[in-house]
């Protein structure tokens, strides 16, 4: 029998992590403006746009990689795979203060 508490935890995650999707667009669309004065951003602020930018990508991929490992029966890892987009969703929080 597969761990029922790991099963609600991942997709729990994973709601809120569609939610966060909300807040990422406006992101975006903020630092879109930011990018439109390209020559007066520092390289940081450039790989920090590309890191978050990449937020949907990391959502994606760790979703289905903790649904890979869910089933294989490695329940820690498929938890700690499926926190990663946890390390996106901080900065959102002192964006918004």
């Amino acid at each position: 029998m597969k761990n029922t508490a790991t099963a609600l935890l991942l997709l729990a995650l994973q709601i809120v992590f569609a939610l966060c999707t909300l807040f990422w667009a406006f992101y975006v669309l903020m630092t879109m403006l930011m990018a439109d004065q390209i020559e007066d951003i520092s390289g940081l602020q450039t790989v920090s746009m590309v890191a978050i930018w990449l937020f949907p990508l990391a959502y994606i991929g760790t979703a289905v990689a903790s649904w890979i490992l869910y089933h294989k029966r490695k329940f820690k890892a498929a938890v700690w795979i499926g926190l990663i987009p946890v390390l996106w969703i901080f900065p959102f929080f002192g964006f918004f203060e």
